[in-house]
């Protein structure tokens, strides 16, 4: 496929990498660190004007000095013989990973091997750090989940599909907004479930809620912050009535008869600047938006919480205001669930060869996962040459 950019030249389009439900993305030949994403049927008709913005006012990218694009922002726009706009072209992300890999333990031992509680933290706050830099340019995500992040081997992320962001483009001096006309429910602010998402004007608030939503799912593997246990009779209300009624289980006290699920990570094995910040998000800024913590402080904060871990005999990093590692139990019993999974069947008196300190040879290769002490480089520059520096580039 040949497509033209605003220069009129011709640009050829190779293989497709990827399918969407308005667009393909293409590698672009002879550009190894591009792609171009074709819109598969004429796009939204303020798809002009906005892109154009979005190409002339790019926000600052926090991990430029890695060389690593935080988001795959459009670089310039793609039309075909009739100057009618087919798309546009953006940077090629890498040797990465949905950040749902990382949600889950088990994938994220089969994935990224080397994804410590340190890795964990620095991506959430890599994601922070790249969401302050977009709402500093006056952008909104809007549609900001689990499904357009990801999240290479050094804790680097770049969030995609930034096409369907908000922008506010000033036009011969009035002000015109492009919504974000999407949303997931799961990761919709409590003040917009239900609404018709393509005739609000989103805030940097209700992108708050998102970010704190998917941190609490990296730090407490992949649980979503409003999946409970239901108390009452009948069935449970849908996530979606739970975030817009605030019922938010992780409290001493809930208003609403729900408590954590079973077998989840317990709220207190994070730093309690943590637990602070998630009381905010999701308790506070219930009440008033205004009290959700904006990215720029969860960077400051995921930055010091960092500074706090200790490490375990085990190698498992974990926070200092514990008396003990909360994870060695937490693996003990996942080896063991793992092991009756794969144990053959016994044979009538017969006892089986092996327990979990002795292993089979088809036990699996990627539990537990091997340890590193190299901590992922960092996103955000040090203020200070105590912080450290990178150990690679990304």
């Amino acid at each position: 496929m040949i497509v033209y950019d605003a220069q009129r030249q011709p640009v050829e389009l190779s293989e497709s990498v990827g399918q969407g439900g308005e667009a393909t993305v293409y590698r672009v030949a002879g550009q190894a660190t591009r792609l171009a994403k074709i819109y598969q049927t004429a796009p939204r008709p303020n798809y002009a004007g906005k892109l154009a913005w979005m190409v002339r006012f790019p926000p600052e990218n926090p991990t430029s000095w890695l060389e690593h694009a935080s988001l795959a922002w459009p670089g310039g726009l793609l039309f075909d013989a009739k100057s009618n706009l087919k798309g546009y072209w953006m940077p090629y992300i890498q040797r990465a990973v949905s950040i749902l890999e990382v949600f889950n333990p088990r994938r994220r031992a089969a994935v990224l091997p080397q994804f410590d509680r340190r890795y964990l933290l620095r991506t959430a706050r890599n994601l922070a750090a790249a969401l302050s830099a977009l709402h500093k340019s006056g952008y909104v995500a809007g549609d900001l989940n689990e499904s357009n992040i990801l999240v290479t081997q050094t804790a680097l992320i770049t969030l995609i599909d930034t096409d369907s962001f908000q922008v506010s483009e000033d036009r011969e001096g009035s002000l015109v907004v492009h919504p974000c006309p999407v949303g997931k429910p799961e990761y919709t602010a409590p003040e917009l479930q239900g609404k018709s998402l393509s005739e609000v004007i989103r805030e940097p608030d209700h992108d708050s809620f998102g970010l704190a939503v998917l941190i609490f799912q990296l730090l407490m593997d992949g649980s979503h912050p409003f999946r409970a246990q239901w108390l009452a009779p009948g069935d449970p209300p849908p996530l979606e009535v739970r975030i817009s009624n605030g019922a938010y289980p992780y409290l001493d006290a809930p208003q609403y008869p729900v408590r954590p699920p079973k077998n989840a990570l317990g709220i207190n094995t994070l730093h309690p600047w943590l637990v602070d910040m998630f009381r905010r998000a999701f308790v506070d800024g219930h009440r008033d938006p205004r009290w959700r913590p904006g990215p720029e402080l969860w960077v400051h904060t995921l930055s010091e919480v960092e500074q706090t871990l200790v490490l375990c005999s085990e190698g498992h990093y974990y926070s200092s205001h514990l008396d003990s590692c909360p994870y060695c139990p937490l693996v003990q019993d996942r080896q063991k669930a793992q092991a009756q999974k794969q144990s053959p069947p016994r044979s009538p008196g017969k006892r089986p060869g092996w327990t979990p300190r002795n292993k089979p040879t088809w036990a699996s290769p990627n539990w537990p996962p091997p340890r590193s002490n190299t901590p992922p480089p960092r996103a955000v520059p040090p203020s200070s040459p105590a912080q450290g520096v990178p150990a690679s580039k990304g």
